[in-house]
């Protein structure tokens, strides 16, 4: 029976397919496998990838560290810049495991390193000409002065160096994915020269999911991966056969004059990221059934969604019944549903969820 709400499905067969897949082209590459859990942030979904060995993990928030350690990991990084109001939550943290985040300047260092009392490691973060934050991948002589400060902290050890290349998601193809990620390593490997005894961790999801080589990097950190999504399809990352999650909503209202139909699912479930199909936005992707180019959510409100709709899909449509849809972007999709509910009807934990005000 169809959910009378908008629903979150989660396939563990397709999600433990996509796991398997990345790990074995870690091993083979021979990376460590350190993977980002920000996208699924659910214990149950976490427990699966230790099925392949992974214990090094990396999460995107103090609040997520906590969680995840929680459920019994001990090796944990926080890929977000270091941030000076969370010296309690860092000693906590680093009070029962192995506990690493991330810096881009002297001064940081030294406000931590005056009021902490646990050893945390800190990867120095480099921005790849990606413009979102980390020292530019140039600048050797800013990274080797950042790295003395952590070298003459009483505090902190050298983690290695972080780099996320997040303009791979603009790409539109694997050529494209390919090139945008080879040119990052190859800047990399102008700084493992430098700094050859030093890790570096490289990964987003089109780049681990294309490559077949890592180059200079020592240990990779996808996370979107583990659901995939459509925008994933379009950058050329996936298959729509490899994304493990899809939305479910119902059919409330058709118009026929301009072939649209209203469905219960807003931007308050599949957030506003959308991507261009034939010059105009998609919010998301209806799927199975209703699968056609010319049928996509063509706009979002706070709980409105409308389809928009070839004649023919608009037709088979039924006011009643649930469309399921491919999300844009599953790692916001899922921290605004908060849960997830197994192609069986179990519900599956999430971060977000465990919060919810009672």
């Amino acid at each position: 029976m169809s959910s009378i709400y908008p629903t979150l499905f989660v396939d563990l067969e397709i999600v433990k397919n996509n796991i398997a897949a990345m790990a074995d082209k870690a091993r083979k590459c021979n990376v460590e496998f350190r993977p980002h859990f920000k996208t699924h942030q659910s214990k149950e979904i976490g427990r699966i990838f230790r099925e392949f060995d992974v214990s090094g993990i990396t999460v995107s928030s103090v609040k997520m560290a906590k969680y995840f350690l929680n459920d019994g990991w001990d090796d944990i990084t926080i890929a977000f810049p270091a941030n000076a109001l969370a010296i309690n939550d860092y000693d906590d943290i680093a009070s029962k495991c192995d506990l690493k985040t991330l810096v881009i300047s002297e001064e940081v260092i030294r406000k931590l390193d005056q009021d902490l009392n646990q050893e945390l490691g800190l990867y120095i973060e480099i921005d790849p000409d990606y413009g979102r934050s980390g020292l530019p991948i140039s600048n050797i002589n800013r990274i080797r002065s950042v790295l003395t400060e952590i070298h003459n902290s009483k505090h902190f050890y050298p983690a290695g160096f972080y780099c996320h290349a997040g303009h791979t998601y603009k790409s539109r193809s694997k050529e494209e994915v390919e090139e945008t990620a080879s040119a990052a390593l190859n800047k990399l490997s102008d700084l493992k020269k430098h700094f050859p005894e030093l890790p570096i961790c490289f990964g987003d999801t089109p780049s681990c999911s294309v490559l077949e080589d890592f180059g200079p990097a020592d240990q990779v950190s996808p996370g979107n991966f583990v659901f995939y999504d459509w925008m994933q399809v379009e950058i050329g990352s996936c298959t729509p056969n490899e994304i493990a999650v899809h939305m479910e909503c119902p059919v409330i209202e058709k118009f026929e004059n301009r072939n649209q139909v209203l469905i219960h699912g807003g931007a308050v479930h599949f957030s506003k990221d959308f991507v261009q199909v034939n010059g105009m936005k998609s919010f998301g992707e209806p799927r199975l059934k209703h699968l056609s180019k010319e049928t996509y959510i063509s706009s979002l409100s706070q709980e409105h969604g409308i389809i928009q709709c070839s004649p023919q899909v608009y037709k088979e449509i039924e006011i009643g019944e649930a469309i399921q849809i491919f999300p844009i972007h599953s790692c916001l999709t899922a921290d605004l549903m908060q849960s997830y509910k197994t192609l069986e009807g179990r519900v599956i934990d999430h971060l977000s969820g465990t919060e919810r005000p009672k």
